[in-house]
C-alpha cells in the first residue's frame, strides 16, 4: 500500500494537467484562433502554435517560481502542516472550495442573473483582434496566463503534489515541463488537424469551439469541488480531533 501515494502523485498530475488543457487560455482561445485565422492552413496553425508555446512557457516559468518559493517553506515549516490547527484550517478551506464550486456552476450563475459564457465571448473578441498578428498573439497569450493565474486551483494543487514528491527544484522543474506539455497537447493536436485538413476542418473546429465555450466553466467548477472534497477527506480526522478536544481519537 505504500506505493499507492507514489502512483497517485503522477496520476493526479496527469489528470490536473488534462483539466488545465481545457481552460480558456489553453483550449478555447487556440480554437478561436484556428477558426478565425486568415491565410493558409499552415500559417494559421503555425501562429496558433506560437500562442500555445508562449502560454506554455509562461505557466512553466510561473510554476518554477512558485515551486522555488514553496520548497523552502515546506523544508522549514513542513512539520506544522501536520498540526491539528493547520488541519482544521485546511478542512475549512476544503468546505469553502466545495461551496464555491456550486456558485461557479453555470446553472447557479444563470439563476443569479449572470452569464457564464460572457468571459468566453470577451476572449473571442480579443482573439479575433490578435489573429494573424504575431506580436498581438504573444500579448494575448501572456494576458490569458496572467488572468487565469488568479483562478489556477488545479495548477496550485499540482504544485502541492510536486512539492510533496521530494524531488527538489531541479526534478520538480522537469516534471513541470511535462505538465505544461500535456496542457498544450490538445490545442497543438487541433493545430495539426487544421494544417492537415485546411478548410475541411472548419465544421469540426466550430463544434469543438462550441463545446469548449459551453463546458469550460462547468469543468472548472467540478474540479474546484473535487479538490475541496479531497482536501476535506484528508484533513477531517485531525480537525475533528481538535474540535472535540481529542475525544474522536
Amino acid at each position: 500500500m505504500e506505493s499507492l501515494p507514489d502512483a497517485a502523485g503522477p496520476l493526479g498530475l496527469v489528470l490536473l494537467a488534462l483539466v488545465d488543457s481545457t481552460s480558456m487560455g489553453t483550449l478555447v482561445i487556440p480554437v478561436i484562433l484556428l477558426v478565425v485565422g486568415q491565410g493558409g492552413a499552415l500559417r494559421i496553425a503555425g501562429r496558433t502554435l506560437l500562442y500555445l508555446a508562449v502560454i506554455g512557457l509562461f505557466y512553466l516559468l510561473l510554476g518554477i517560481a512558485l515551486l522555488a518559493g514553496l520548497l523552502p517553506l515546506i523544508e522549514s515549516f513542513g512539520y506544522l502542516l501536520a498540526s491539528p490547527a493547520v488541519m482544521l484550517a485546511l478542512a475549512v478551506s476544503g468546505v469553502l472550495l466545495v461551496v464555491w464550486s456550486f456558485r461557479l456552476d453555470p446553472k447557479s450563475v444563470r439563476k443569479r442573473g449572470g452569464d457564464p459564457e460572457a468571459s468566453a465571448r470577451r476572449w473571442t473578441d480579443r482573439a479575433r483582434r490578435a489573429s494573424g498578428r504575431p506580436g498581438l498573439l504573444i500579448s494575448l497569450a501572456l494576458l490569458a496566463g496572467v488572468v487565469e493565474a488568479a483562478s489556477m486551483i488545479p495548477y496550485l494543487a499540482a504544485m502541492g503534489i510536486i512539492a510533496d514528491m521530494g524531488i527538489g527544484l531541479g526534478g520538480g522543474a522537469l516534471v513541470l515541463v511535462g505538465y505544461c506539455a500535456v496542457m498544450i497537447v490538445p490545442g497543438a493536436g487541433l493545430c495539426g488537424v487544421r494544417a492537415a485538413l485546411g478548410a475541411r476542418a472548419d465544421a469540426f473546429l466550430d463544434r469543438v469551439h462550441e463545446w469548449a465555450v459551453k463546458n469550460v466553466t462547468s469543468a472548472f467548477s467540478w474540479v474546484v469541488g473535487i479538490i475541496g472534497v479531497i482536501i476535506l477527506l484528508n484533513t477531517i480526522g485531525p480537525a475533528l480531533t481538535l474540535l472535540t478536544g481529542g475525544q474522536g481519537a
